[in-house]
């Protein structure tokens, strides 16, 4: 198979490098070809697209939206979504994502950092009100607005968006990617195709890089991309729906991945392209993936967000599959890697040394953060480029025999769960502010393979008596879900190495259920009993449908019984947990159980109403006794 693209060095060394003008340049070569599709909503052309993003553009000019500036984006993804990007792009600005969903304090941090001119909602009455002026992309201004290009004078150096992550003081960290960062990882390469004919799926959250993968490479070289339902967080679901529309490039999250191969209701067929990445890989889960799908190209993906994307890519061989760990490749386009040791000097092969990237792919630094700025991003030694740097990505990285690059470990205490970057520093500090809380620490539990979640210590400060879920509960107010640990566990005092530092390695392992023994407690207390295990008596199929599910529950989380009042999250479960529970009620009970339904859920009884309400609706009546026996077996 013959794999190029489009859009090549060629074309790249004759234009500014812009978002904008290589999206203007496919415009002008397939103004009618498909450049959008979501299911239900039809398919846009590349002019149709263009069009509407340069109304976008002339509108938020016209509301004093200049170049430099930048643009709020409050919006779930849509066609429409994606022409409001490029018009931010269009109008010389760069977009912030202030996603539906994020506590409003974190949202709030990131407007005043960030100082957006305008904010850009479908909805305007649910976006944050956060002292910035909302603008309703249903004004009825907006489809009499010019649909001709701006051509404004934009540079490579302008910025794109500001992907804010998790920052080890506490305070998340806004990073200015510019446009040149962009086309580098994917521009002239042969791991993937995003030209002419393949379809792409745009299914990545807006707040980091993967929505770049998603959108620009097929958008850039005359490809299609496929936009899932807006309010799908299934991986399972998208990847189904990328194999009923013919979707030839798929980017997941390693835990996605992971959980791909976990699941037994996966797609028959998978994309052409399978690119994966994000965090440390289960090399048994990837030979699961690759026998499953054997005509499948697998390709195991590196990269910090500070140089966008991919860093390095690594298209596996049936050798690959045969080690304990696979490689995570070689640079990948414009991207320069460097292997150093602590005094900046290049280390030997097969030895351990931290990985520094170098070129075009670096951004600017961290907004309003000069100082951190200074830290990770260092003068380039080995440049000969005026003013060149090189980004400090805090991994460790040795070289095999071969040139390939394995990943090691981390120098420090920020890790990937989820395909999300966590400093557990942040966490910590959250923690500490707490009234209840005198000391604390944040660590990584595992416990199975690829099933990474946060685990919590904490201290009692003087006079206070934790609670656990009260302090879940406060956490929730402040920081996403992917940062609120899975269990918290209180101590009388933290373990302490001999230099006075918190010794981690001598933390007990968490306990799950612990933190929950006083909630159970309590509404055992007001007549809410325990899911009976298989030792106990059946009684009615209207018990047994909650027990079947609360033990589903239970072996999955990790946890001892369940109990009615039991909420899923507050046991620790998280998206991708939840992703794998409905699938496997689906199988189990041949009946749609919605990820909606159990996240919506108060508690077991109510997501069991929920349950039940959906075999009444299709008329199924599955085996229960059977279905309970063969969970015990």
């Amino acid at each position: 198979m013959t794999i190029g693209l489009e859009i090549g060095p060629r074309t790249l060394l004759g234009s500014t490098g812009t978002v904008v003008e290589l999206f203007e340049e496919q415009v002008r070569t397939c103004p009618e070809a498909v450049a959008l599709v979501q299911p239900g909503a039809g398919e846009w052309s590349y002019g149709q697209l263009n069009a509407r993003a340069n109304q976008v553009a002339w509108w938020l000019r016209g509301h004093g939206v200049g170049v430099g500036d930048r643009v709020g984006l409050h919006l779930a993804r849509s066609p429409e979504c994606v022409a409001a990007m490029l018009g931010v792009l269009k109008a010389g600005a760069a977009y912030v994502p202030l996603e539906p969903g994020v506590p409003a304090e974190r949202l709030a941090h990131f407007v005043r950092d960030a100082a957006p001119v305008v904010l850009v909602s479908a909805d305007p009455a649910a976006a944050p009100r956060l002292g910035v002026r909302v603008l309703d992309l249903a004004d009825p201004e907006l489809p009499g607005q010019d649909t001709r290009d701006l051509r404004l004078e934009l540079s490579a150096e302008d910025v794109v968006y500001v992907p804010y992550t998790s920052g080890s003081t506490g305070t998340p960290k806004g990073t200015l990617v510019p446009h040149r960062a962009v086309p580098g990882f994917f521009a002239g390469e042969r791991y993937a195709y995003w030209g002419p004919g393949a379809t792409a799926v745009l299914h990545a959250a807006l707040s980091w890089d993967g929505h770049i993968l998603d959108l620009y490479p097929a958008l850039l070289s005359g490809g299609r991309v496929l936009i899932p339902g807006h309010g799908n967080t299934d991986p399972i679901a998208t990847a189904h729906t990328a194999a009923e529309h013919g979707a030839s490039v798929l980017f997941l999250t390693t835990a996605a991945f992971n959980l791909l191969a976990l699941t037994q209701g996966g797609p028959a067929k998978a994309p052409r392209h399978l690119l994966f990445g994000g965090e440390s890989a289960c090399v048994e889960y990837t030979r699961q993936i690759a026998r499953r799908y054997p005509d499948t190209e697998l390709v195991h993906c590196y990269g910090p967000s500070e140089a966008t994307v991919f860093t390095t890519v690594q298209p596996l061989r049936p050798a690959d599959l045969a080690g304990e760990a696979l490689p995570i490749g070689r640079p990948v386009g414009d991207r320069i890697v460097h292997l150093l040791d602590e005094r900046l000097r290049p280390t030997a092969d097969g030895e351990t040394g931290e990985l520094y990237v170098a070129g075009p792919a670096l951004g600017h630094g961290y907004l309003n953060r000069a100082a951190l700025t200074a830290g990770r991003f260092l003068p380039d030694p080995f440049s000969a480029e005026p003013g060149a740097r090189m980004y400090r990505s805090g991994d460790l990285v040795r070289r095999l025999p071969d040139g390939r690059l394995e990943f090691v470990g981390r120098r420090d205490g920020q890790v990937k769960i989820r395909g999300y970057r966590i400093e557990l520093g942040e966490i910590e500090t959250v923690l500490a502010a707490l009234p209840t809380v005198a000391t604390c620490a944040v660590t990584v539990h595992e416990p199975e393979p690829g099933d990474k979640r946060l685990a919590a210590y904490v201290t009692a400060a003087e006079g206070s008596a934790p609670d656990p879920e009260g302090i879940r509960a406060q956490l929730r107010a402040k920081l996403p879900e992917y940062l609120v640990p899975a269990g918290i566990t209180v101590l009388p005092a933290l373990p302490m190495t001999a230099n006075g530092k918190i010794d981690r390695r001598a933390l007990p392992v968490p306990d799950l259920t612990a933190d929950r023994a006083a909630a159970r407690a309590q509404g055992q207390g007001q007549g809410q009993g325990q899911v009976q295990d298989q030792g106990q008596e059946e009684g009615q199929d209207e018990d047994a449908l909650q027990r079947l599910i609360g033990l589903t529950w239970s072996r999955l989380l990790g946890v001892g019984p369940v109990v009615a009042s039991d909420n899923f999250l507050t046991l620790g479960g998280h998206s991708l947990l939840a992703v794998r529970l409905v699938h496997v009620l689906r199988a189990a009970l041949g009946v749609e159980v919605t990820l909606g339904s159990l996240l919506a859920a108060a508690d077991l009884a109510d997501f069991t109403a929920a349950v039940r309400a959906e075999l009444d609706r299709a008329g199924a009546e599955p085996d229960l006794p059977q279905l309970l026996s063969r969970l015990a077996s």
